[in-house]
């Protein structure tokens, strides 16, 4: 009998579950007009525009020379302030600010999008001690910086609606 019970409230459970709508969140494509797309830098080897058409073309994006929008990489920002000193005054403590500019045009130029920005921030802490160590980490939390940021534009790009329906 016990067993019944856990078996009936399995199937109770299911059946609510089922009833209210609940399902596991899957990716959310990307709307119908982004389905090509070209990414423009100023740069001529920008790390970012390459980790953003890697990122559009594992969401199904076709990265095209005649593309339906132009994504333009219109800045990258990097800052370090200091959060915390020691007791003899030296920084112990670093925030690394990562901002990315971008903007989304049609093929002629006209904007679909305005102009954005992502920020990300993380902190880190300083080791006068092992200075080579503390670099290499440093470098691969711009790194990080930069994916997350890269996420947030392809998240963002999700949910947006153009300003103009491209041609």
């Amino acid at each position: 009998m016990n067993s019944r019970v856990v078996h009936l409230f399995l199937l109770l459970a299911a059946l609510l579950l089922a009833g209210c709508g609940f399902h596991l969140r899957g990716e959310t494509p990307l709307p119908a007009w982004l389905q090509s797309a070209r990414v423009e830098s100023d740069l001529r080897y920008s790390e970012v525009a390459e980790a953003l058409r890697r990122a559009l073309r594992a969401a199904g994006v076709v990265v095209a020379e005649q593309p339906d929008a132009v994504i333009k990489i219109e800045g990258e920002q990097r800052s370090r302030r200091i959060l915390s000193v020691g007791s003899d005054g030296r920084p112990r403590e670093y925030e690394l600010d990562y901002r990315l500019s971008y903007g989304v045009y049609d093929a002629a130029g006209k904007v679909l999008l305005p102009s954005g920005s992502v920020t990300e921030s993380r902190a880190y802490t300083f080791d006068e001690v092992d200075v080579l160590g503390k670099s290499t980490e440093r470098d691969e939390l711009w790194r990080e910086l930069r994916r997350r940021a890269v996420a947030a534009v392809i998240n963002r790009l999700r949910y947006s609606q153009p300003v103009q329906a491209p041609q």
